[in-house]
């Protein structure tokens, strides 16, 4: 395991990031990945931190289909096919 140093000026604050909330769908994929990357010992827990990062998850977008708008015309988007942290 690799540890690495952050080297910063001594009067510098850290910037504080907010907890994001998530959408069920993908509070469901963050449930669900946790655990396997906490086995493959890719994160760690740490419960006497008070720095955090934030969990970041965008859409694995595949294939395109079509829908109708509100004017009833055709748009094509890509359908999402799961999510990613």
């Amino acid at each position: 395991m690799h540890m690495y140093c952050i080297l910063i000026e001594e009067d510098h604050k850290p910037s504080i990031e907010h907890q994001m909330r998530l959408n069920p769908n993908m509070k469901k994929a963050v449930k669900k990945e946790i655990p396997k990357l906490l086995k493959a010992c890719i994160i760690y827990p740490i419960t006497d931190s008070k720095e955090v990062s934030s969990i970041h998850v965008i859409p694995k977008k595949k294939g395109m289909t079509v829908v109708k708008n509100v004017q009833n015309e055709l748009i094509p988007t890509r359908t999402v096919m799961g999510w990613r942290m």
